[in-house]
Protein backbone atom coordinates (compact mmCIF):
# COMPACT_ATOMS: atom_id res chain seq x y z
CA UNK A 1 0.00 0.00 0.00
CA UNK A 2 3.01 2.63 1.11
CA UNK A 3 4.87 1.70 -2.83
CA UNK A 4 1.45 2.47 -4.14
CA UNK A 5 0.92 5.64 -2.58
CA UNK A 6 4.45 6.71 -3.32
CA UNK A 7 4.46 5.35 -6.46
CA UNK A 8 1.19 7.99 -7.06
CA UNK A 9 2.61 10.28 -5.90
CA UNK A 10 6.32 10.27 -7.94
CA UNK A 11 3.88 10.33 -10.69
CA UNK A 12 1.98 13.46 -9.59
CA UNK A 13 5.19 15.23 -8.84
CA UNK A 14 6.76 14.20 -12.62
CA UNK A 15 2.96 15.69 -13.77
CA UNK A 16 3.47 19.05 -11.97
CA UNK A 17 7.67 19.19 -13.22
CA UNK A 18 6.45 18.57 -17.11
CA UNK A 19 4.25 21.30 -16.91
CA UNK A 20 6.29 24.11 -15.13
CA UNK A 21 8.34 25.24 -18.33
CA UNK A 22 5.41 26.31 -20.06
CA UNK A 23 4.37 28.17 -16.91
CA UNK A 24 7.42 29.75 -16.42
CA UNK A 25 7.62 30.69 -19.91
CA UNK A 26 3.85 32.87 -19.26
CA UNK A 27 5.12 34.40 -16.11
CA UNK A 28 8.25 35.33 -17.97
CA UNK A 29 6.33 36.94 -21.13
CA UNK A 30 4.02 38.70 -18.88
CA UNK A 31 6.29 40.15 -16.22
CA UNK A 32 8.69 41.59 -19.04
CA UNK A 33 9.15 44.98 -18.68
CA UNK A 34 9.29 47.35 -21.79
CA UNK A 35 11.13 50.67 -21.60
CA UNK A 36 10.71 54.03 -23.86
CA UNK A 37 12.05 57.17 -24.16
CA UNK A 38 11.05 60.79 -25.68
CA UNK A 39 13.88 62.92 -26.69
CA UNK A 40 13.36 66.98 -28.06
CA UNK A 41 15.02 69.08 -29.71
CA UNK A 42 14.15 72.66 -28.56
CA UNK A 43 15.23 74.86 -31.49
CA UNK A 44 13.43 72.31 -34.64
CA UNK A 45 10.63 71.46 -31.92
CA UNK A 46 11.85 67.85 -33.58
CA UNK A 47 10.56 64.87 -30.90
CA UNK A 48 11.01 61.20 -31.15
CA UNK A 49 10.85 58.44 -28.72
CA UNK A 50 11.77 54.69 -28.98
CA UNK A 51 10.69 51.29 -26.75
CA UNK A 52 13.75 48.77 -25.94
CA UNK A 53 14.12 46.30 -22.89
CA UNK A 54 16.36 48.39 -21.07
CA UNK A 55 16.23 52.13 -19.90
CA UNK A 56 20.15 52.88 -22.13
CA UNK A 57 18.41 51.04 -25.20
CA UNK A 58 14.86 53.37 -25.36
CA UNK A 59 17.20 56.89 -24.47
CA UNK A 60 19.64 55.59 -27.28
CA UNK A 61 17.20 55.24 -29.66
CA UNK A 62 15.07 58.14 -29.25
CA UNK A 63 18.19 60.44 -29.09
CA UNK A 64 19.76 58.88 -32.24
CA UNK A 65 16.38 59.04 -33.85
CA UNK A 66 15.88 63.11 -32.53
CA UNK A 67 19.95 63.37 -33.97
CA UNK A 68 18.67 62.14 -37.73
CA UNK A 69 15.41 63.70 -38.26
CA UNK A 70 16.02 67.29 -36.53
CA UNK A 71 19.95 67.92 -37.39
CA UNK A 72 20.35 69.78 -34.25
CA UNK A 73 22.65 69.49 -31.95
CA UNK A 74 20.81 70.25 -29.04
CA UNK A 75 18.64 66.96 -28.77
CA UNK A 76 18.24 65.50 -25.10
CA UNK A 77 16.18 63.06 -23.89
CA UNK A 78 13.99 64.89 -20.66
CA UNK A 79 11.98 61.84 -19.77
CA UNK A 80 12.20 57.66 -19.63
CA UNK A 81 9.47 55.40 -18.33
CA UNK A 82 9.03 52.02 -17.59
CA UNK A 83 5.32 50.07 -18.34
CA UNK A 84 3.36 53.43 -18.49
CA UNK A 85 2.64 56.33 -20.98
CA UNK A 86 5.01 59.34 -21.16
CA UNK A 87 3.56 62.85 -22.61
CA UNK A 88 5.98 65.95 -24.06
CA UNK A 89 4.01 68.86 -23.65
CA UNK A 90 5.43 72.20 -25.31
CA UNK A 91 4.33 76.13 -24.36
CA UNK A 92 4.03 78.84 -26.82
CA UNK A 93 7.01 80.08 -25.55
CA UNK A 94 9.14 77.41 -26.05
CA UNK A 95 9.13 76.12 -22.92
CA UNK A 96 8.43 72.26 -22.33
CA UNK A 97 8.22 69.76 -19.79
CA UNK A 98 7.26 65.97 -19.58
CA UNK A 99 5.33 63.58 -17.66
CA UNK A 100 4.49 60.05 -16.97
CA UNK A 101 1.61 57.91 -15.51
CA UNK A 102 -0.39 54.69 -15.51
CA UNK A 103 -3.58 53.55 -13.86
CA UNK A 104 -3.70 49.71 -12.93
CA UNK A 105 -7.68 49.68 -13.26
CA UNK A 106 -7.79 51.54 -16.64
CA UNK A 107 -3.88 51.25 -18.80
CA UNK A 108 -5.53 53.76 -21.17
CA UNK A 109 -6.06 56.55 -18.26
CA UNK A 110 -2.08 56.54 -18.13
CA UNK A 111 -2.05 58.34 -21.30
CA UNK A 112 -4.26 61.21 -19.38
CA UNK A 113 -2.39 61.06 -16.02
CA UNK A 114 0.56 61.61 -18.06
CA UNK A 115 -0.46 64.23 -20.35
CA UNK A 116 -1.63 66.41 -16.66
CA UNK A 117 1.80 66.26 -15.40
CA UNK A 118 3.65 66.89 -18.34
CA UNK A 119 1.66 69.86 -18.95
CA UNK A 120 2.30 71.04 -15.00
CA UNK A 121 5.82 70.58 -15.65
CA UNK A 122 6.05 72.88 -18.73
CA UNK A 123 3.96 75.76 -17.02
CA UNK A 124 6.37 74.81 -13.86
CA UNK A 125 9.54 75.62 -16.47
CA UNK A 126 7.89 79.09 -17.40
CA UNK A 127 5.63 77.29 -20.40
CA UNK A 128 2.54 79.87 -21.57
CA UNK A 129 -0.21 77.79 -23.48
CA UNK A 130 1.28 75.05 -22.94
CA UNK A 131 0.14 71.91 -24.42
CA UNK A 132 0.74 68.12 -25.14
CA UNK A 133 2.32 67.30 -27.97
CA UNK A 134 3.05 63.81 -27.80
CA UNK A 135 2.48 60.77 -26.33
CA UNK A 136 3.90 57.11 -25.93
CA UNK A 137 2.80 53.93 -24.79
CA UNK A 138 5.52 51.56 -23.01
CA UNK A 139 3.27 48.15 -22.23
CA UNK A 140 3.16 44.93 -24.01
Amino acid sequence: MLANTLQKTLLAVATVLATLPGFTQVAQAQSRDLFAAISYSPSTGVYTSATGLSRQEAERGAFYSCKQQSRANDCSVPIWFKNAWGALAVGSNGAYGTGWGYDTQSPRRGRTIAGQYAVQTCKKYGGVNCRVVFTKEARY
